[in-house]
């Protein structure tokens, strides 16, 4: 799998090895504020997972008609990543934050195919039993052509 970037004479190859479903140490790389269908809020969370490339998309929604499933899918974040700062405006400082999370994969209807999901965040001894955070593999690095391809 690869992409062109700005330059088309430049390819970018990504060996990438698929999540497995199951258990995952996972990092935060960026979180944001989305608005999406019928004005409801959101928080999109990116998820930089160990020992892999790949990265997961968490979404955190925000609805006041079920304020308690909103509290618990908070507490249960909150709680995984170890987030001590319960100030909801103060999302860019998760960044950084180690967690873990459940993966499962699930079919998209509209591409048709199967794509790694979060299905819950772990807490607990569910968390502290999985294996340290790992960077990713010296073998699962981009590698760049710089020579033309035309």
């Amino acid at each position: 799998m690869g992409f062109y970037g700005n330059n088309p004479n430049t390819y970018v190859e990504y060996n990438f090895i698929e999540i497995p479903e199951g258990k995952h140490r996972v990092r935060i790389c960026n979180v944001k504020v989305e608005r999406f269908k019928f004005e409801k809020k959101c928080f999109e969370i990116t998820l930089r997972v160990s020992g892999h490339h790949n990265k997961l998309w968490y979404y955190i929604w925000y609805n006041p008609e079920y304020p308690d499933r909103t509290n618990r899918d908070f507490a249960m974040f909150f709680d995984s990543f170890q987030i001590q700062d319960f100030e909801i405006k103060n999302y860019k400082k998760w960044i950084g934050s180690n967690g873990a999370v459940c993966v499962e994969y699930s079919r998209n209807p509209i591409k048709r195919n199967y794509t790694a999901m979060v299905k819950y965040c772990l807490t607990g001894a569910d968390r502290d039993n999985l294996p340290a955070w790992q960077d990713a593999l010296t073998d699962d690095i981009p590698v760049c052509l710089r020579e033309p391809l035309f």
